[in-house]
């Protein structure tokens, strides 16, 4: 028994992460980056903020907190090529685009104006292809272990 784990742990140490894998996951990683300094900002800048009409400082803190937290586990999840990274990467992909849309439709009727929202729906869509088409090929599907589509 003994010899059959470390075979299966030599096995997860030999694969290699296919290119497009670890794009995917360094992209993950950027957006978590992105929303720790909004995190901390948030906290550092919070009487600033609070002054100002607008968003409060308590939801930039939760949503960087949030978003922060999920993104260090779901990139960490992509490197090292957890089976459960594809799914869970194809459903947050989706809350996260959701919720980027409602708050940009949000910030909309405080003042921004709506003008380029064709560009912003096309990188919606390329995005969701992107990470769809990626997480769909052969090579990331044995990265994962081959049964995540199961």
């Amino acid at each position: 028994m003994e010899e059959k784990d470390q075979d299966l742990g030599n096995l997860l140490q030999n694969r290699k992460r296919p290119f497009l894998v670890t794009l995917l996951a360094l992209l993950v990683l950027s957006i978590t980056i992105i929303y720790l300094v909004r995190l901390i900002n948030s906290i550092t800048l919070w009487n600033f903020l609070a002054a100002l009409p607008g968003i409060s400082p308590l939801y930039l803190a939760l949503t960087g907190l949030i978003v922060t937290l999920v993104g260090a586990l779901l990139f960490w999840g992509l490197w090292t090529g957890n089976p459960r990274a594809p799914r869970a990467t194809r459903v947050l992909t989706m809350a996260y685009l959701s919720y980027q849309w409602l708050e940009w439709i949000q910030s909309v009727r405080i003042g921004n104006e709506f003008e380029n929202w064709p560009f912003a729906a096309g990188m919606t869509l390329f995005v969701i292809i992107f990470i769809f088409w990626t997480l769909s090929r052969s090579d990331a599907k044995t990265f994962f272990g081959g049964m995540y589509e199961q």
